[in-house]
């Protein structure tokens, strides 16, 4: 399948869902469900630039005249209206909007659209009321396709990469600085376009925060470190959580990650099709209460994965949503001994026909690092 005809077929099932729903159209800012509808792409800025998508007709951009040759050949869409920096996007925006918001029903706004931008389309169209476009747009991009899958499966294979590599090298004497850039460097030696995210490296007693940033602390024996990482290829992101520590692991080490690793293990099989999330949550939860360790596990068990390292399915108590081939999610148990320790395990899998499939492969053992 070319590019055209993909996100042809992506726009024309955003269009079918805006039918359905009796909505008159999408407005999207520029974020990641811009590229995935588009393949256009760029960090948003103070500049106008939005996608609308009628519920009939041809979609558009609303675009600065620097990106308006950028954007028409990244995404071929040339219903677009280009402002220029003198003019402001004012008459670009409120021309755009009346052509085509033909149809009653409310306007759908993708969830990162920034506010000020939001603003001047309701005083376009005061006529109309704005709801959020999270329904339509988590629906379409929860199931992954057959290449999106070979994307982060190449992504979680860099990064299992980049754990044995930043493995060859002792720990100790080493601020978390130090190691959350050689995990950087080897992603992107390995082949990684960037990281998905800025490495969390947390030892020692900052292990006991689940998302404390890798300082300038240096690493001594005794610690647990958490390392959690990813990198992105394509777009497409990895995630994965490893436990491991500076010297032997005490006994309460061992037992937290033992049970850790057991939680772990037993929710990435209770995932298959027609569960609902929470139920993979629950898996988890239960397994480390009955370890007595139930109240130190103080976060969801997992997050869809995608283009964004954080969107739906949510894997949490509450969360009815039945599961389907194609979602990819993290699945992270972990436990938190504030102000002394803390362990987690992190796998991305994708839901197959049968079960799940997980995206890394690293060993789950508690490796000790010099």
């Amino acid at each position: 399948m070319t590019s055209s005809t993909l996100y042809g077929e992506r726009l024309s099932a955003v269009q079918s869902e805006l039918g359905r729903c009796s909505a008159s159209l999408l407005v999207v800012g520029l974020s990641s469900s811009m590229r995935y509808l588009t393949g256009f792409t760029d960090e948003p800025g103070e500049r106008l630039l939005v996608l609308l998508i009628p519920r009939e007709g041809e979609p558009g951009f609303v675009v600065p005249e620097l990106y308006a040759e950028q954007v028409l050949t990244a995404t071929g869409l040339a219903r677009n209206f280009v402002w220029a920096d003198h003019e402001g996007s004012h008459h670009a925006l409120a021309a755009a909007l009346k052509d085509v918001a033909r149809w009653p029903g409310p306007v759908l706004v993708e969830e990162s659209l920034w506010s000020e931008f939001l603003l001047a389309c309701q005083r376009a169209l005061p006529q109309h009321a704005f709801s959020s476009a999270t329904p339509i747009l988590a629906k379409l991009r929860m199931r992954k396709d057959a290449h999106e899958v070979e994307l982060l499966r190449r992504a979680g294979a860099i990064a299992d990469e980049a754990f044995r590599r930043v493995l060859e090298t002792p720990f100790a004497g080493r601020t978390e600085i130090e190691i959350a850039a050689a995990l950087a460097d080897a992603m992107r030696d390995a082949g990684a376009d960037g990281t998905a995210f800025e490495p969390l490296v947390a030892s020692g007693p900052a292990a006991a925060l689940p998302h404390y940033r890798a300082g300038g602390r240096r690493i001594a024996r005794g610690d647990v470190v958490i390392l959690d990482y990813g990198c992105r290829t394509g777009g497409y992101r990895s995630d994965i959580s490893r436990t491991v520590v500076c010297g032997e692991p005490s006994r309460e080490i061992r037992a937290a990650h033992d049970a850790v690793r057991d939680a772990q293990q037993r929710a990435v099989n209770a995932v298959k099709p027609g569960v609902a999330a929470e139920e993979i949550d629950r898996t988890a939860r239960d397994a480390l209460t009955s370890r007595g360790l139930g109240d130190r596990f103080i976060h969801r068990t997992g997050h869809g994965v995608g283009l964004d390292i954080h969107e739906p399915p949510y894997i949490v108590a509450g969360n009815k949503t039945l599961l389907e081939p194609g979602m990819v999610f993290s699945v992270e148990p972990g436990v938190y001994f504030p102000e002394r320790f803390g362990v987690r395990i992190e796998d991305v899998v994708v839901v197959s026909e049968s079960g799940s499939v997980p995206m890394t492969a690293a060993t789950h053992e508690l490796l000790i690092v010099g």
